[in-house]
């Protein structure tokens, strides 16, 4: 009876032993983890009352870091939305320069007006088909579209290219200037949009991006961002906007229409001066739109910089709040340590006893 009584007390003293094992181990376990991280393993358990302002300083942060992260995504568009535009007017301001110095025909000397011209059709075709992150910059919100049809595409809708348009209109020169007149009243209507013929009309056989209007006569949506609270922009520049028309309604005009086979000096002076004029007004507008996302980027740039402040300061609140003290969890861990390593040896000496202990 005695031996049976003590087999019990040292099997119940083993359990009890285990238990107390893997619960030290346990918290060793939970006095490494914070070690390591500099936090508590369990944040909730250990703020108590506090944990709820925790959880919001890290819903705030989590926050802050989303919108940093679109803010530079956007940040960088615009980055390749200004060098793109910085491109188009170059290329632009260097044929409307060539043809400044050919408006005049008695002393002109026109010959590579039209090849120029065509040629810079399709390069600013090119940069306002251009792409950021698979998604077309000129293109409004339908970003899934490349806006312009180089001069010789012909548009998927209409079956039209640019350069069938004008041909239909100027036949591939231009008399006088009566003649010169009609021409350019008729092909202002088509990029202005109140042509007769639809087909013809800019939106239609030059572009395919988000029409600024919609059926019923209303505008569409543009691009725009909230950058941060209560702070909206709207950047979106769209390959149908009029800067864009001007300029390559000033290339069309020469791609169409040879200078050097227009013979009346009052054709030719009309015909090249309404192009100067277009390319200009092109021109410039293409600057404003320039420095309009110039401001753009000033403004988020700004914004992520105190963004970036807000979140720093979040971290600091946050790491002091869960932050264990670095000493007492190495106390802690040392204790825990030698309270598992008297549990381990204490736990091997009950298994070790037995009957035959008490037999002598």
């Amino acid at each position: 009876m005695i031996s049976f009584s003590q087999s019990v007390s040292s099997l119940q003293s083993l359990m009890f032993r285990q238990r107390t094992t893997e619960s030290v181990s346990r918290q060793l376990l939970v006095a490494e983890t914070e070690i390591a991280t500099g936090r508590y393993a369990d944040v909730f358990a250990s703020l108590g009352s506090r944990a709820t302002e925790a959880m919001s300083m890290r819903t705030s942060f989590e926050r802050l870091e989303g919108q940093i992260q679109s803010n530079t995504f956007l940040q960088n568009k615009l980055d390749t939305t200004a060098t793109t535009l910085g491109n188009l007017r170059d290329t632009a301001q260097e044929v409307l320069t060539l043809a400044i110095t050919n408006s005049d025909p008695t002393s002109g000397n026109p010959q590579y007006l039209q090849q120029a011209a065509r040629t810079a059709y399709d390069a600013i075709a090119g940069y306002l088909n251009t792409n950021y992150n698979g998604n077309a910059l000129f293109s409004g919100v339908d970003t899934d579209r490349s806006p312009v049809n180089p001069w010789d595409r012909k548009d998927g809708a209409t079956g039209l290219s640019p350069s069938d348009v004008l041909a239909g209109v100027t036949g591939g020169t231009v008399t006088d200037a009566a003649d010169a007149a009609a021409k350019l009243a008729e092909i202002n209507a088509i990029f202005d949009g109140t042509t007769a013929n639809p087909d013809t009309a800019f939106e239609e056989s030059f572009y395919n991006g988000t029409p600024h209007e919609d059926g019923s006569g209303n505008a569409n949506p543009r691009l725009a961002a909230i950058i941060d609270d209560g702070i909206r922009i709207d950047y979106g520049v769209q390959a149908n906007d009029d800067a864009f028309r001007d300029v390559l309604k000033g290339l069309a005009l020469l791609a169409s229409a040879d200078p050097v086979d227009i013979t009346d000096d009052g054709a030719y002076a009309a015909w090249v001066g309404a192009a100067v004029g277009a390319l200009q007004t092109g021109v410039s507008g293409v600057l404003s739109l320039e420095t309009r996302t110039g401001t753009y980027q000033g403004q988020i740039e700004d914004t992520i910089s105190r963004q970036e402040t807000r979140r720093d300061l979040l971290s600091t609140q946050i790491s002091e709040l869960e932050g264990v003290d670095p000493y007492e969890a190495a106390t802690r861990l040392s204790a825990l340590e030698t309270q598992l390593q008297a549990s381990y040896a204490v736990t091997a000496r009950l298994q070790n006893l037995s009957f035959v202990n008490f037999m002598y």
